[in-house]
């Protein structure tokens, strides 16, 4: 994870170095580019990662009380639970949170900042691990294994940050606190086994963004 997030501030850097304009991307009516995030809090049963994503930026902030969305925000995270005596590397568990909200912007220069909460819904997905199928099999004697994760309401409390590097660049930094209760569902020849998963977590994100038209 802190080797991606370098290599997106050096990235970052080195645009940032290149800037020959004095103009912003205030003109710029759809933008896209990719992002980084990072779950840096993650809980007991979850490890940290990072993840690359897409990011767009569609139009310009401006000032005041308005509508706010996240909807690239995606991430993995790796989770640990229980198989009878031992706790193993369960597998993969992917949050696609599609969110919005409400929130107040203030823009300073090329600077906008927006303090918001959004919430939506998280469509999930869970990749297991075939140690954990391993275990499953040795330890319980269970054959026949499937899993999955369940979709889940989501809320995220944040603070986005816009910065306009020149009239093409667009750079994005976002942190918030993710609030999402998902299960794994594992399927066996021995039943069915949920497992609730508090997947609430600190969220970074780094972006960059560049003007389409």
């Amino acid at each position: 994870m802190f080797n991606s997030m370098r290599i997106t501030s050096i990235v970052v850097v080195m645009m940032m170095v290149s800037v020959w304009d004095a103009r912003a991307q205030t003109d710029s009516r759809l933008a896209v580019g990719a992002s980084i995030t990072g779950n840096l809090l993650p809980a007991s049963d979850t490890d940290g990662s990072a993840t690359v994503g897409f990011e767009i930026r569609i139009g310009h902030e401006r000032p005041g009380w308005g509508p706010q969305t996240s909807i690239f925000g995606w991430f993995d995270t790796a989770i640990q639970k229980p198989i009878a005596t031992s706790t193993v590397d369960f597998g993969n568990l992917r949050l696609r949170p599609i969110m919005a909200g409400y929130g107040y912007t203030w823009i300073r220069g090329r600077r906008s900042l927006t303090a918001d909460v959004v919430g939506g819904y998280s469509l999930n997905s869970l990749r297991l691990d075939s140690g954990a199928v391993a275990e499953y099999a040795q330890r319980l004697g269970a054959t026949s294994i499937e899993s999955e994760a369940t979709n889940a309401f989501a809320v995220k409390p944040e603070i986005q940050v816009w910065y306009d590097l020149n009239p093409r660049f667009g750079l994005k930094l976002n942190a918030g606190y993710l609030i999402s209760r998902p299960s794994i569902v594992i399927r066996s020849s021995l039943g069915e086994d949920v497992r609730p998963i508090r997947a609430d977590t600190f969220l970074i994100t780094v972006g960059v963004v560049y003007s389409l038209f």
